[in-house]
This record gives C-alpha cells, structure tokens and sequence, in this order.
C-alpha cells in the first residue's frame, strides 16, 4: 500500500471516528426547551424556543415519519404537535384553540409562536408543556410566564402534572 493511500485511509478512519462519537452524535447535552408566555389584550400569547434538531424529530414523530437530515420543519406539523403537547386551559378546564403567529429557524434553534384566546388573563390558567419528553427521559421544558410586571418559572418533566397560574402569574 502507498503512503498516500495510507494517509487517505488513515484520515477517512479518524473521521468515521470523530463523526460517530457520541459528542457529535448528541449535538447538545442538555434537552430543554424555553417559553415565554405572556397575557395580552384578549388572550394569552407564547413562543416556543428549542433545539433544532430535537425539536425536528419530534414533529417528524409525531406526523408519522423520519426527520429529516437538515431538521426542517412543516408549519402545520409544527403546530399539531405544539397542539397535542402544550397544553392551555382557562379557569373553567376548557381547552384553549391554539393559533400559530410564526414558526422560524434560527441557526439550530426553533422559535414556535403561538396566540390562545381568553377572557380573564391569566387568572386560573393551566398550563401543561409536554413537549420533547417522548424523546429524552431527561427532557426539562422551562415556562416563563410574565403577567402584570412580575414573573413565574415554571418546570416540566415527562410526570409533570399541569401547573395553575394566578392573576399575577
């Protein structure tokens, strides 16, 4: 074997190596997704911020196919998705109609932006994030929710029961 033909094989070894460790196989180790939800005038608005790559692969899941290589996303499988996993409810248990107000791609991050009409602001609000958990054990969804100049964490996991918010947040 030539040297060349060595020095090809060997650099072809090293990056089937480094290609297929674990660290660039788990693009990310932390499995998280962040929303800031807000009251408006009429309702309730939020956006959705996540990793591309596991937020693509559970839309792609959830419409019954792979994800594919470059993480796109479809709108409307975006919004069935967040429809199925984000889960609003006014002060009487009634669900409420999420409408998407834009879904973009930043680098390898989603932002999903998402409006619900209700009367009352945030008064008795219950708010379920369930999102990536069928994908990662580990899965911790962060809501920030502002209301009326103050701030309230709040953190979901796979057995995270819905959390009720106040008038204040």
């Amino acid at each position: 074997m030539t040297r060349s033909r060595l020095r090809r094989r060997l650099l072809l070894c090293v990056m089937a190596a480094v290609t297929l460790s674990p660290a660039v196989l788990e693009a990310h180790a932390i499995h998280t997704t962040l929303t800031v939800l807000t009251a408006a005038p009429g309702g309730l608005t939020f956006t959705v911020r996540s990793f591309a790559d596991d937020f693509s692969a559970s839309v792609a899941r959830h419409a019954g196919h792979a994800a594919p290589r470059d993480s796109s996303v479809r709108a409307d499988e975006v919004v069935r998705y967040v429809r199925a996993q984000f889960e609003l409810r006014d002060a009487g248990g009634r669900m409420l109609t999420l409408e998407s107000c834009g879904i973009r791609r930043e680098g390898g991050l989603y932002f999903a932006c998402f409006r619900a009409a209700t009367v009352g602001g945030l008064g008795g609000v219950r708010v379920h994030n369930r999102m990536l958990t069928e994908l990662h054990a580990d899965q911790v969804n962060i809501v920030q929710v502002d209301g009326r100049g103050a701030r309230r964490t709040l953190l979901f996991t796979r057995a995270s029961a819905p959390s009720v918010l106040s008038a204040s947040a």
